[in-house]
């Protein structure tokens, strides 16, 4: 079954992380990692997201969350250049060790100069097979389901299979908290996100979750789309600044191959 190869992958991930030392990459540069083209493009993508990766410009001095992609050797590369197979199934499993939860998450228009705040479009899932992402080793309280709104959100519990979502809920009372969601990978094609994949951390400070999602991208070879997070986490008016705005830090190009 997809789902029993889905978890065995991300299962293999998450040992070679273990022998990659991933720490050590929080405070380089994500300019300083490979950005090679593969020889052909991967039908299975595998993202580390990291939170202290160290960002200097002439305004920014601290750190900042990165994308990541984990390579076959095991290595991180950048994330700002991704090839992906045009019209096949493509496997996306993300690795992130942020936390937090997100009380402004961005315009469904995609216009990243006027945030929305506490809006719920990209807390779902969409553009992914049946519209669901997987989660894996989180909380206790992803574990026996019982965050609050589960059947409004569609929240089913599958142990073995990964906690099957079709959007994250929100937290809090109506005027304080955030929307269960610590980033986005969201693809945009044409000024129009198509994929949008939410990330949560759990309730543990130190982060730690698997998602896993598969989806098709129909762009004919030569075709050059755009990913985004869409849950502010950078620095300046409404966090937009920063990594948010960083070509291979929380946005990058989808090269269609």
């Amino acid at each position: 079954m997809a789902s029993e190869k889905a978890f065995y992958a991300i299962m293999t991930a998450i040992v070679v992380i273990a022998g990659v030392g991933i720490g050590a990459a929080y405070y380089e540069s994500v300019s300083s990692v490979s950005t090679t083209a593969p020889a052909a493009a991967q039908t299975s993508l595998t993202l580390i997201i990291t939170p202290n990766n160290w960002f200097h410009n002439s305004s920014i001095n601290h750190r900042q969350p990165a994308y990541f992609i984990l390579e076959p050797n095991g290595t991180l590369g950048s994330a700002a250049n991704i090839y992906l197979p045009g019209n096949q199934l493509i496997s996306l499993t993300i690795i992130n060790y942020d936390s937090g939860i997100s009380s402004a998450l961005g315009n469904a228009t995609g216009n990243t100069s006027i945030p929305v705040q506490n809006n719920s479009f990209f807390a779902k899932v969409f553009g992914t097979v049946g519209n669901r992402e997987y989660i894996y080793n989180g909380t206790s309280m992803a574990e026996n389901a019982t965050l609050s709104g589960n059947s409004s959100n569609n929240i089913s519990i599958n142990k073995g299979q990964g906690w099957a979502i079709s959007s994250l809920p929100w937290v809090g009372n109506s005027t304080t908290g955030g929307y269960y969601v610590t980033h986005t990978f969201s693809i945009i094609s044409g000024g129009k996100v198509i994929v949008n994949v939410p990330t949560w951390a759990g309730n543990n400070p130190n982060g730690g979750t698997v998602t896993h999602a598969q989806f098709y991208l129909n762009q004919t070879s030569g075709s050059i789309l755009s990913w985004q997070c869409y849950a502010p986490c950078g620095t300046g008016a409404a966090g937009w600044g920063g990594a948010m705005a960083t070509v291979g830090w929380m946005m990058g190009n989808i090269h269609v191959m």
